[in-house]
């Protein structure tokens, strides 16, 4: 459908995408400085967001950031996301099995974004919640949903993400990681060996729709020590046995029933 885009409109969207974990108060001249906007249209963009309730002003520094109506309008949108209703009970039986921390992530604007998550009770744990965003290239999430993106799709996200390292396991060279991503689509699965955070270790598996793609990755993180390479294999298997029962319920079939190992691209 073709339209007219509405340029106040995609101003405000432009402000309100500044806001994130890392950084939740924008001042006026810094939201200026950054979309190269007259500091009178920001003014009154935020003075209707804030007469609406969307954004809240910190009285100490004048700052702005979201308020919780955006909260609320996200969980009208997760609660109607099938995809987590059906996938929390294995989030909690793997946690509990392992007593390690599951969690959901999908793709979002070239990263991964966690959607759905069940904790452990260790106090040694990592630091995943549900709405953080995470580079594709080093997690274990991420790469078995970039391992079975198209080439094309891939080069994209090499391209324009870059290969940051975030610890010595990192990979930063682009061969180096479409060798990876070609072995996790045989395997079926991957792991994030302290890739992205040190001394954390990740097992994940995609998850698959009724067309065969696939939709988002479930994984179990914790400690090296604890995810060990003894461990590893029983882990591996349970978490792949979850995808596949996950996949199926989500409409996904092949031939065994079980989540194809071989790459389809």
């Amino acid at each position: 459908m073709k339209g007219k885009i509405i340029n106040s409109i995609d101003r405000t969207l432009k402000i309100l995408q500044l806001f994130s974990l890392q950084k939740p108060e924008w001042g006026v001249s810094e939201i200026s400085k950054e979309l190269n906007l007259y500091k009178s249209c920001i003014h009154n963009t935020l003075y209707t967001l804030l007469n609406r309730g969307f954004v809240n002003q910190n009285p100490n520094n004048g700052k702005y950031r979201l308020s919780i109506k955006f909260f609320e309008l996200g969980s009208v949108v997760l609660e109607n996301i099938d995809l987590r209703k059906i996938v929390h009970p294995y989030l909690e039986q793997l946690s509990q099995e392992f007593n390690e921390t599951v969690h959901l992530g999908i793709l979002s604007e070239g990263e991964v974004i966690s959607i759905e998550q069940e904790r452990s009770n260790q106090s040694l744990q990592p630091q995943i919640y549900i709405g953080k965003r995470a580079p594709l290239h080093c997690t274990g999430v991420g790469k078995s949903l970039l391992a079975f993106l198209e080439t094309e799709r891939i080069e994209q996200v090499i391209r324009e993400k870059g290969l940051k390292k975030f610890t010595d396991n990192t990979i930063t060279d682009a061969d180096q990681l479409k060798k990876e991503l070609q072995q996790i689509r045989k395997q079926g699965y991957a792991i994030d060996n302290m890739e992205h955070e040190p001394g954390v270790r990740c097992i994940a598996v995609p998850i698959k729709d009724y067309q065969s793609k696939v939709i988002a990755s479930l994984s179990l993180s914790g400690p090296e020590f604890r995810i060990n390479k003894e461990k590893i294999p029983l882990i591996k298997e349970k978490v792949i046995e979850c995808c596949r029962l996950i996949s199926q319920a989500m409409g996904y079939h092949c031939l065994d029933n079980k989540i194809e190992t071989e790459s389809r691209l």
